[in-house]
């Protein structure tokens, strides 16, 4: 038998190794047909959440931008999860190829409140009213500088007889209220708590035979308490697919930080007060107030209806101009709720940013004055305190929502 030497059995191996040739017995290797896909959902502050479902039983979720790598090719589905004050994009379909990548892109819309509503920016004023303006009060003072850091959304309007029976009506439909001929009641988190005093003369809202209907329907809705005008703003935030502001067993706005709310609620007193001077310092918000009872007001008969001028009851909403950010009746018409509690200390102890008002008090806050009032409780300081439980044929109000 022949014997290769050394260096005769080197020159085989690398002859053999030269040729590709493998001592090994595992199988040739083939490149992997793995692909990656990437989730990206738009604007990015939302963190927005989702799941992707895929071949093979795969399915993965989490939030926000995401590289997923290692996946098998064939068809994936994202579903966009809900985001609280945006509407998803649609559920999309892609197929991966082998050794491929895709992107799953999706833009989240802001929803926005209906057109009725006016967006009032974040800023600073003076809240309050000084000690020379005619007909002040002394729970106007001190004058002292707030500061809003959200911008929010408020009606341009008063909610109107109209909107109040279409919306108690989708309410009652759905279970949220219940009624009867002389009384609108809540149904939401246990509460039976009275929102509209349908027995009173004075209301414009009648109930008969599980149908709501209404005259003046263009007027503000009237003989409405704190809680029917808070259960409105829920009542909307429920049709919109948003969060609750308020729950009904406490009353209390997004667990006493209305700023944060996602749904619509009442405006906070600072925001309210912000809202009507509009960027003024004057006692309306066009101009100076001149005089103190019901005779010929400049100003005031321009942009709201008080006693002077309403003929004796409430008018159509929008009619007079409106204040410099597009909003009306901020002056007269009906006094508006607030969410706040009143209390006479609250100018000289409250926070000088986003302020709250109160832990509890003797009324809720009311603002505006109305269509009986002198000159002086329409002002964009003045302050008034209606019981939260009663109703009245002078107060109404108009919704808020934060915008950020």
């Amino acid at each position: 038998m022949r014997r290769f030497d050394r260096t005769t059995l080197a020159l085989v191996i690398v002859a053999l190794l030269a040729m590709g040739l493998s001592c090994s017995d595992d199988p040739p290797q083939t490149p992997s047909d793995e692909g990656s896909i990437s989730l990206d959902p738009n604007p990015n502050k939302l963190d927005a959440p989702w799941t992707l479902t895929g071949p093979n039983s795969y399915s993965h979720s989490s939030s926000g931008d995401l590289l997923l790598e290692d996946l098998d090719p064939g068809s994936y589905t994202v579903d966009w999860g809900a985001v609280a004050g945006w509407t998803a994009p649609d559920d999309a379909s892609q197929s991966l190829p082998g050794n491929g990548s895709i992107t799953f892109s999706g833009t989240y819309i802001e929803q926005g409140p209906p057109q009725d509503f006016v967006l009032v920016p974040a800023g600073s004023f003076t809240m309050g009213a000084p000690a020379k303006e005619l007909g002040t009060n002394s729970d106007e003072r001190p004058q002292h500088t707030v500061t809003l850091t959200h911008p929010f959304y408020l009606q341009s309007t008063e909610v109107t007889n109209q909107q109040y029976m279409e919306l108690a009506q989708w309410a009652y439909d759905h279970g949220y209220a219940t009624a009867t001929s002389s009384s609108l009641r809540d149904a939401l988190d246990g509460s039976t708590q009275e929102l509209l005093d349908m027995d009173d003369g004075d209301c414009e809202v009648d109930f008969n035979s599980g149908v709501f209907t209404c005259v003046n329907p263009d007027h503000p809705v009237k003989e409405v308490a704190w809680f029917g005008a808070v259960a409105y703003c829920d009542w909307l935030s429920l049709q919109a697919g948003l969060p609750r502001a308020y729950n009904h067993a406490t009353w209390q706005c997004n667990a006493n930080s209305p700023y944060t709310a996602a749904g619509y609620r009442l405006p906070t007193e600072a925001e309210w007060e912000y809202a009507c001077r509009a960027g003024s310092a004057t006692a309306f918000a066009n101009g100076p107030i001149s005089q103190l009872y019901c005779g010929a007001e400049p100003y005031l008969g321009l942009i709201g209806r008080y006693c002077g001028n309403a003929g004796g009851w409430t008018r159509p909403v929008g009619q007079q101009i409106p204040n410099a950010w597009g909003l009306y009746d901020m002056h007269g018409n009906l006094y508006e709720w607030c969410n706040d509690w009143h209390w006479s200390g609250y100018y000289s102890s409250s926070p000088s940013s986003d302020p709250v008002g109160p832990a509890s008090g003797s009324g809720r806050v009311g603002r505006g004055g109305g269509w009986g009032s002198y000159a002086p409780y329409c002002r964009s300081a003045h302050r008034s305190l209606p019981n939260p439980d009663d109703s009245y044929n002078r107060v109404g109000f108009r919704p808020a929502r934060s915008a950020d």
